[in-house]
């Protein structure tokens, strides 16, 4: 633990103990130290309760705290538990563990990416209503290795929604073809070419113009009611980053400076996850239909 851990309080004081001693005839009946069991409590002794109490949760939090980021796991963990509780204010809980699985499954293909490339990044974090990130401590090589930690997620993604639907064919159980559903959609929606979300790094090395492809989009989705209002956060983070492309046409020109044939995998590989993803979302949609009606 680095000396500059933000959750550990600067030390600005030292804790310095009453004097010992052996009983309490030791004590001098004007110490204030001194004990009366016949003495009334104060205000001043239920304050020093209060500041104890504090004190505790303090200490309770502050290592709790500590424990979380020594062990990525466990943020991942927390923040999951926290993400199906507030799905369950939306959908049964039985989908809302699925909806996070779904998330969770993507959000591992980026892990195995970055670690593939040696990219130090945080554990996933979950975001309530938002999906989940994961914070880059390093940068890529090149946007293209940038890319291809982009489209490793919906990749991942993509076969946890094709598994969870196999599993619906086997149990016939329509809750996996639910999950199924949200991995199909989940995916397709992050392969929109705009900024923060994957498409926008997967196509980065392609064109500045598929960014405002991808806002129009996101703009047409949200006033067609399909998508979470607080896509609108999505976009006002996105924005500037967009417009640095335009703004700086250095920095526009790192970005597509890549090889052509490269630029050209990349899209063609993310044009065939939409073409799987949107077919899977339309066949999953039909048998939702069929099955819940």
């Amino acid at each position: 633990m680095s000396q500059n851990d933000p959750y550990v309080p600067p030390q600005s004081g030292q804790y310095i103990p009453p004097p010992r001693y052996q009983g309490a005839s030791d004590i001098p009946p004007d110490s204030p130290y001194h004990y009366s069991p016949s003495a009334p409590s104060s205000n001043r002794g239920i304050l020093g309760w209060l500041g104890s109490a504090a004190l505790a949760v303090w200490a309770v939090v502050k290592y709790g705290l500590i424990f979380v980021a020594k062990v990525p796991a466990l943020a991942t963990l927390l923040t999951a538990v926290i993400s199906v509780g507030a799905y369950s204010l939306l959908f049964p809980w039985q989908t809302a563990i699925g909806v996070v699985v779904m998330i969770l499954i993507h959000e591992m293909g980026h892990v195995v990416e970055l670690r593939r490339q040696g990219v130090a990044a945080t554990a996933p974090i979950f975001i309530p209503f938002l999906g989940a990130a994961i914070f880059n401590r390093t940068q890529a090589k090149s946007p293209l290795q940038q890319a291809q930690i982009g489209i490793a997620g919906p990749i991942a993604g993509t076969l946890g929604a094709i598994a969870s639907l196999a599993l619906y064919s086997v149990t016939h159980e329509p809750l996996y073809a639910v999950w199924a559903y949200w991995g199909f959609w989940l995916n397709l929606f992050n392969l929109i070419p705009f900024a923060m979300l994957d498409g926008g790094w997967i196509l980065a090395p392609v064109s500045k113009w598929v960014q405002i492809a991808g806002l129009a989009l996101l703009v047409i989705l949200f006033f067609a009611g399909i998508v979470n209002p607080l896509v609108i956060i999505v976009v006002v983070l996105g924005l500037p980053m967009v417009m640095r492309r335009f703004r700086e046409p250095a920095y526009d020109a790192y970005l597509t400076h890549e090889p052509l044939a490269g630029r050209a995998v990349i899209a063609t590989a993310w044009l065939g996850l939409v073409v799987v993803l949107g077919i899977g979302l339309f066949q999953t949609e039909g048998l939702l239909r069929s099955v819940l009606r």
